[in-house]
């Protein structure tokens, strides 16, 4: 189930303190909960939960000009990707290639979902792929480029242009 939240309020109105409240009934649920903090107020709830897990929970990230905020859309402790978390990452991906301004056709949205279920498939098979960002790319550059190439029915580089998605998203790849 799909849990995001905004919370918009002005200062002192008791925001963060139902958010604590909040994300920490989540976690005693068993949720996986990524805050985005930029006030710190939740960093007292995250170490609190790190004592009381011993390390394996509670892990606070700090962003800093020099070590930028990071994470890995394929993250999964299961390997199983429901529709939603599938569509979630192809949204993603489609929002680092596209532009605001540019307008995301059928063909371009599919071929990714397509490419996205094929990689999932790929990690689910074999577990000594990493899943992340680096190695979709690997995949997409290596195998799907491929796969297009071999179809019966072709796509059209003016419908799917893997080479200019590959280009855009080179930025992301390996620290880019």
């Amino acid at each position: 189930t799909n849990r995001n939240k905004f919370v918009l309020g002005p200062s002192g109105s008791g925001k963060s303190f139902f958010m604590n409240h909040l994300v920490r009934q989540y976690y005693e649920q068993g949720a996986h909960v990524v805050l985005v903090d930029t006030g710190n107020s939740y960093q007292g709830l995250c170490g609190m939960i790190r004592r009381k897990t011993g390390g394996a929970d509670g892990v606070y990230f700090t962003y800093t000009e020099d070590k930028p905020i990071s994470f890995n859309p394929f993250y999964t402790d299961d390997y199983i990707f429901d529709v939603e978390k599938k569509d979630s990452i192809k949204t993603l991906l489609l929002t680092l290639w596209k532009s605001e301004d540019d307008k995301v056709t059928k063909t371009e949205s599919g071929e990714l979902g397509s490419a996205v279920s094929a990689y999932i498939e790929r990690i689910q098979s074999d577990r000594s792929i990493v899943p992340s960002f680096n190695t979709f790319y690997e995949y997409m550059r290596d195998d799907y480029r491929k796969e297009l190439a071999q179809r019966d029915i072709k796509v059209e580089k003016s419908d799917f242009n893997i080479d200019n998605m590959l280009t855009t998203m080179r930025q992301y790849y390996r620290g880019g």
